[in-house]
């Protein structure tokens, strides 16, 4: 969730995945003063480039990467994101996934999430408007137990949540996967990529341990034969 906004009860947290899966309308934004955003510049066709938000080199500026559990939804993992930082209930530690830098994380048993945010709003409407996906890197250590949803945020209570459980369980263990998500998908569960501060979260509550590298958004990659799902209108 959003450290500077809002610090979520355990049921707030559940209850907002929950409802983003079911309701799969937009949202408003958050009351009070329009937070600061980043405007995107014009892009002629065909010149979009991918756009990492969690890279080689970790952070991708502006955007820093925490571990969530009830007792802290921002716990700053170190190095750059690449460090190694224990929440409790969810803990990450540096590894490489094939030739990236990346993180291993790690669920123990508890809720918890991991993602990606930054303190100013961005406007990614470009993406979704190329046939974008998320795109990452990971090898899947533990098959999950519960419910796993990811999703894509524009400022408490702004989401787009998608579950991807199903889609994990069918994966083999210890296999280097690249997993692509149309962004079409969030925004169908309620993400407004014109100010979008979190662009990536992972959340489950039980067992769950994974690799992650490579976090980034791919025009034209939606429309990929490979796709965890279609989600075009």
């Amino acid at each position: 969730m959003i450290k500077e906004f809002f610090k979520p009860s355990v049921s707030t947290v559940v209850a907002l995945n929950a409802l983003a899966l079911v309701a799969l309308a937009g949202c408003a934004s958050a009351p009070g003063t329009p937070p600061a955003t980043a405007a995107a510049a014009p892009v002629a066709p065909g010149e979009l480039k991918p756009l990492v938000v969690y890279g080689n080199e970790g952070n991708q500026a502006p955007n820093i990467a925490y571990l969530g559990t009830p007792a802290n939804w921002a716990f700053v993992i170190p190095k750059n994101g690449l460090g190694a930082m224990d929440a409790g209930s969810v803990k990450a530690e540096p590894t490489k996934v094939g030739d990236n830098n990346g993180i291993k994380v790690t669920w123990t048993g508890g809720i918890g999430q991991v993602y990606s945010q930054s303190k100013i709003s961005n406007d990614q409407i470009d993406y979704v408007e190329a046939n974008a996906a998320l795109v990452f890197d990971t090898i899947l250590h533990k098959a999950p137990e519960d419910q796993v949803t990811m999703r894509v945020d524009c400022r408490y209570p702004c989401m787009g949540v998608v579950d991807v459980t199903e889609y994990l369980k069918k994966q083999q263990l210890e296999k280097l996967t690249t997993v692509k998500i149309p962004l079409a998908c969030f925004e169908k569960g309620g993400t407004k990529f014109a100010v979008v501060n979190t662009p990536w979260l992972i959340f489950t509550t039980k067992a769950l341990s994974m690799s992650i590298a490579n976090v980034r958004y791919v025009p034209g990659a939606a429309k990929d034969a490979d796709v965890a799902m279609k989600c075009g209108a």
